[in-house]
């Protein structure tokens, strides 16, 4: 079976509620993710919500409405249509050279299913997830070591090396694990000169001073403000992505900005928004490496049922959610952008004119990565203290 080729207009409305979806999932994240006492976040909701789907495939009713309320669709057509979309950038991350991100972009999505040879899923289920989800089929003998070997190494390739190691383990009673990532190096449609870079002042989200790297350019910007919020989007060049910095208002926490209403405002207004020549923008150069445990997320968000015996029958009989887990990386710089993520569930049974508008990130904040064509949040996160990184 091959991946189902699915246009976005034929999913229109599906597609816009999913989106809305991985949105959700992604505050959900982002926000256990700062809980844990790491100042500064990268989880991406997209890989996420492309490993729930895969997992919804197999759900029986009750696991299956669950993860359809918070995803907004019963659809996998929809997630293989924007799967598509993401996927028609391509590239290899082989090829990247991180401290030079290229123009045009590599955009490197995959899907995995890790299959007991002894014991494996039924086709039906192995079928719906090539047709929706792209997704390859690998038998092992998970009591091997070559098992987690096997695993680890796909991570990588599929990572650009960026992420080496499955999020979750792989052991003599895993039946199943299900991996999908999601790469992205990227170069700025308008670099920042590395020469402009000074360290400055930062304040972090605890209210300290510190000294961290400040980018520094003058740009054409998209612009747009919101109750308690400031933001500007840099675009990347030539894929129809752009990076989202979300600034709360002088006071505010990180924490007031990170809803997803208000991401969703932002990303509406920043895409009707008309692009202000000569703004003097300045962000932080950071690299932010993170890894959450999605259990407790997926089941404060309501889909618990895939956690119980019986629940996942369409896959095997007796199988049942046992891990499930991300690990994020995201390194952005005067050239553009580097980041992917891994998301794993096992199984068990011009001249430059003088700038007039300036947008200044030296408090912390949060960013989206989103394809501005359909605001799908690819990665999001908060940065706090850009020292730490």
């Amino acid at each position: 079976m091959t991946f189902a080729q699915i246009g976005i207009d034929t999913e229109r409305a599906a597609t816009e509620a999913l989106v809305d979806g991985v949105r959700r999932v992604g505050v959900a994240m982002a926000s256990a993710s700062s809980s844990t006492g790491s100042p500064n976040t990268v989880v991406s909701p997209w890989s996420a919500v492309t490993a729930i789907g895969m997992v919804r495939a197999g759900a029986d009713d009750t696991g299956a409405a669950e993860i359809d309320r918070v995803l907004g669709t019963s659809r996998p057509e929809a997630i293989a249509a924007l799967l598509g979309q993401l996927g028609a950038i391509g590239g290899d991350p082989g090829t990247v050279d991180v401290d030079n991100p290229p123009s045009p972009p590599v955009y490197q999505q995959g899907a995995g299913a890790f299959i007991a040879r002894s014991h494996p899923p039924r086709r039906a289920y192995l079928t719906d997830l090539a047709r929706y989800f792209d997704s390859g089929v690998y038998p092992l003998d998970f009591a091997t070591p070559q098992a987690q070997e096997a695993v680890n190494e796909w991570v990588a390739v599929n990572t650009g090396g960026q992420i080496t190691r499955a999020p979750v383990p792989i052991g003599s009673d895993t039946d199943l694990a299900l991996l999908t990532t999601v790469y992205l190096a990227a170069a700025w449609a308008s670099p920042f000169s590395p020469d402009a870079t000074r360290d400055e002042p930062f304040t972090t989200a605890t209210g300290r001073t510190v000294s961290a790297p400040l980018m520094g350019g003058t740009f054409s910007t998209r612009l747009a403000n919101g109750p308690g919020w400031t933001a500007a989007e840099l675009p990347y060049a030539g894929a129809g992505l752009a990076m989202q910095v979300i600034l709360p208002a002088s006071g505010a926490t990180t924490r007031s900005v990170l809803s997803d209403t208000v991401l969703a405002s932002v990303s509406g207004a920043l895409r009707a928004a008309t692009p202000t020549p000569g703004v003097e923008v300045t962000v932080p150069r950071w690299k932010t490496e993170a890894s959450i445990d999605l259990g407790p997320v997926l089941r404060a968000l309501g889909m618990g049922r895939i956690f119980a015996p019986g629940s996942l029958d369409g896959i095997a009989p007796g199988a049942v959610v046992s891990g499930a887990a991300q690990a994020g990386v995201i390194t952005i710089g005067e050239r553009g952008t580097v980041a992917a993520a891994a998301t794993g569930v096992t199984t068990i049974t011009g001249v430059p004119q003088p700038p007039t508008v300036t947008f200044t990130a030296d408090r912390a904040f949060v960013y989206q990565i989103v394809d501005t064509a359909t605001g799908l949040p690819v990665f999001l996160g908060t940065m706090n203290d850009p020292s730490a990184s």
